[in-house]
């Protein structure tokens, strides 16, 4: 992503990143292979130490709107629940951010 955003740095330039580590397969992150909300937690972990190298690189020589906004969250036994396709708080509110760095 930054050698692509360098190669712009010209001109206005979008970029999509799909972070696709905190969806489920995630237990291996915990070295298991079943999900769960401590194998969900590793995976943000992971994907957070990577986006924040990401931000910083993409800052460091001009300023950027970012927007950081999950699709969906999981349900891992809360009120009885588990999985994604439910209307239940846990699945449906999830992080929003938006800034100019």
């Amino acid at each position: 992503m930054l050698d692509v955003a360098g190669a712009r740095a010209d001109r206005p330039l979008f970029l999509f990143v799909n972070v696709s580590a905190t969806h489920v397969p995630h237990g291996h992150y915990l070295g298991d292979s079943s999900d769960s909300w401590q194998s969900q937690a590793a995976a943000l972990a992971y994907a957070d130490e990577h986006l924040g190298d990401l931000v910083d690189g993409l800052t460091s020589d001009r300023r950027w709107l970012v927007v950081l906004c999950a699709d969906h969250g999981d349900a891992f036994g809360e009120d009885g629940y588990h999985g994604r396709g439910i209307i239940h708080p846990t699945v449906t509110n999830v992080p929003f951010a938006c800034m100019v760095v």
